[in-house]
């Protein structure tokens, strides 16, 4: 109960308890000080210790590169906190990869990088003399490839035309709007300039594309084509789907 105590001059003054919400704000400015002081101490101690450094990356995924060659590329990671290695970081130091399109980056405590690589799809082999590589949608060169690989994918001869970029680029580009199916059935694949490609099925059958425009329409075109009853008498050796509208087959 409250008291009265006495004050000089003869009056007395009424003392009042403590306001428990004052009592209360304090209380939480004390436990939100404590929360902030403890989480900035965890993350100085996760960015910058050495506790939680980088000891050990693990691929997954890649297969036009190999582990070496991208190991070695991420050897200045080693020793870094776990904490500051993310996807950009890693893209910049794989960017003299060109067959790696993306990473997918995981931290596994204590001391390892988990890193998912994501590689370009490649369309087509590209002859150069005793040279070939796999080229991609762009086409960037992959990888070469070595005397006994063997991948199921159109040749594309060089050739001075081929050299010409834009003509080249529209040549994967069309190849890259292929089903797999459809793709895996051509042999090889040429461009006499950047609005005329030819593809070369497995079978010996020519399909004049024409330019890389309308390519929706000229696949389903083909795929109608290739899979009409054959007449054994008078094969075609001729698909033309230049102007898909009006196909002719010869």
């Amino acid at each position: 109960m409250p008291v009265k105590t006495p004050r000089e001059g003869g009056s007395n003054v009424l003392d009042l308890p403590p306001d428990p919400r004052k009592r209360v704000r304090k209380r939480w400015i004390i436990g939100l000080s404590s929360f902030v002081a403890v989480v900035v101490t965890l993350i100085l101690v996760l960015s910058f210790s050495p506790i939680l450094a980088i000891k050990k990356i693990d691929l997954h995924g890649n297969s036009l590169v190999n582990d070496a060659a991208i190991q070695k590329a991420l050897e200045p990671l080693h020793g870094v906190p776990l904490a500051r290695v993310g996807t950009g970081r890693v893209m910049d130091l794989l960017s003299g990869q060109p067959a790696v399109k993306d990473a997918i980056v995981q931290a596994e405590v204590p001391d390892t990088l988990s890193i998912q690589i994501i590689e370009h799809h490649p369309v087509a082999v590209l002859v150069e003399g005793s040279k070939r590589s796999l080229v991609g949608a762009e086409g960037q060169v992959l990888a070469v490839l070595g005397a006994k690989d063997k991948p199921k994918l159109p040749a594309v001869k060089s050739n001075p035309v081929i050299k010409n970029p834009k003509v080249f680029l529209m040549l994967t580009q069309v190849l890259s709007e292929l089903p797999d199916k459809l793709l895996s059935a051509v042999d090889h694949a040429t461009a006499t300039s950047k609005d005329f490609v030819e593809l070369k099925l497995k079978d010996g059958t020519l399909v004049v594309w024409g330019n890389d425009q309308d390519s929706a329409l000229k696949i389903k075109v083909l795929e109608a084509l290739l899979g009409a009853p054959k007449d054994q008498e008078s094969p075609i050796k001729v698909y033309d789907i230049s102007s898909p509208q009006h196909p002719v087959a010869r």
